[in-house]
């Protein structure tokens, strides 16, 4: 039986032959309106994110910002604090790890 791993290294080596130009291009927006989705509805999370991007495009701009730059943008979302600081650091390491 294969193991787990290697059952993933086979399918993503597949998909890699059959789309070799994919990128993901709503990466970093789709994670941040997940975080932004806990105890908060849909709608809300769309409606606050154009501003947030707007001011924070990318996980670069938004690793040099404190939480409490990014608290108005989300506040109306609820538990805005945690959800702030949660994507502050969330940014910072992905900086740090994938640049």
């Amino acid at each position: 039986m294969m193991e787990r791993e290697e059952k993933n290294r086979l399918i993503l080596a597949e998909l890699a032959r059959l789309y070799p130009d994919a990128k993901p291009a709503l990466h970093f927006q789709l994670l941040v309106a997940v975080v932004l989705s806990a105890q908060c509805t849909d709608v809300k999370v769309n409606m606050v994110t154009p501003a947030l991007f707007a001011a924070y495009p990318d996980a670069a701009a938004l690793a040099k910002a404190e939480p409490e730059e990014i608290e108005p943008y989300i506040k109306t979302c609820g538990l805005f604090h945690n959800k702030a600081k949660n994507l502050v650091l969330m940014a910072r390491e992905l900086v740090a790890r994938f640049g």
